[in-house]
């Protein structure tokens, strides 16, 4: 049987302007009524946030409640596993990330993941911490 339970969030509130009242700007990422399913097995349900600039936010819960993949909805990481069907709302910046028109390299290379166990290349540790950066041309 499969549980399924709402990441809890911790979100900073904003420091106050000069005139005593929050400031607000836009959130940078925002989900509304994010649902992710594998197969008929729903995992997220009815996921709705937002994720103010330069805020650290906490994604806290039990193994298996569903963290790791709502934070791969953020780079369409959910994409590349068969039998996945996302519904809802994944913005970044104002950009629906699951629009036709967006492209999932570009978004991969601007939203990254540091996973909870490293899977590192079969090479050296240089050669894979230097591979990102020859990926971008860079020596």
């Amino acid at each position: 049987m499969t549980e399924t339970i709402a990441p809890k969030v911790a979100v900073k509130a904003a420091d106050p302007s000069p005139a005593g009242k929050p400031e607000v700007e836009a959130p940078l990422i925002e989900t509304e009524s994010l649902n992710l399913f594998y197969g008929a097995a729903r995992a997220l349900k009815d996921v709705s946030i937002s994720i103010g600039r330069r805020r650290v936010t906490a994604f806290i819960g039990p193994s298996g409640c569903g963290k790791s993949t709502f934070l791969r909805c953020f780079n369409r990481m959910n994409d590349l596993i068969d039998n996945v069907r996302i519904e809802g709302l994944v913005s970044i910046g104002g950009q629906d990330i699951y629009s036709s028109d967006v492209d999932v390299i570009e978004l991969r290379k601007r939203v990254g993941m540091v996973f909870q166990r490293s899977n590192p290349f079969p090479k050296s540790i240089y050669e894979n911490i230097a591979y990102g950066l020859r990926l971008h041309g860079m020596r």
